[in-house]
């Protein structure tokens, strides 16, 4: 959710420190290897990398822009708004559901030590 708020808060950013426009960024995520031997409480997954999304930048015509290139083209970020917004949503209702597994399974555990307790 860190990624995409940056990405919203950057998507009119013609120019960065480094130069150029902000290019949209992408959580590539691993998942953890599954043996017999892996304890349950070590599944999960993880950022393995943020990467730079390679698509082409937009181009809007501002010839009175002082950072346009020589055809009058100033060069914003790839993000599209609507999509980073998706993926927000989604981002959310999967960071939801993890916490209802968790709370379902803490629920569990309880009612069979209730159980046990008998």
């Amino acid at each position: 959710m860190n990624i995409i708020a940056q990405n919203i808060a950057n998507a009119m950013s013609p120019v960065t420190a480094k130069g150029g426009a902000f290019r949209r960024q992408m959580a590539v995520l691993e998942a953890d290897q599954i043996s017999p031997i892996t304890k349950p409480d070590k599944f999960g997954v993880r950022v393995k990398q943020i990467a730079s999304d390679p698509s082409p930048l937009r181009r809007v015509f501002e010839p009175n822009n002082p950072i346009a290139d020589a055809d009058g083209y100033v060069e914003y970020p790839n993000i599209d708004l609507s999509v980073e917004m998706v993926d927000l949503v989604s981002a959310q209702r999967a960071y939801e559901a993890n916490v209802a597994v968790v709370l379902s399974s803490k629920r569990i555990s309880q009612k069979a030590l209730d159980i046990l307790q008998v």
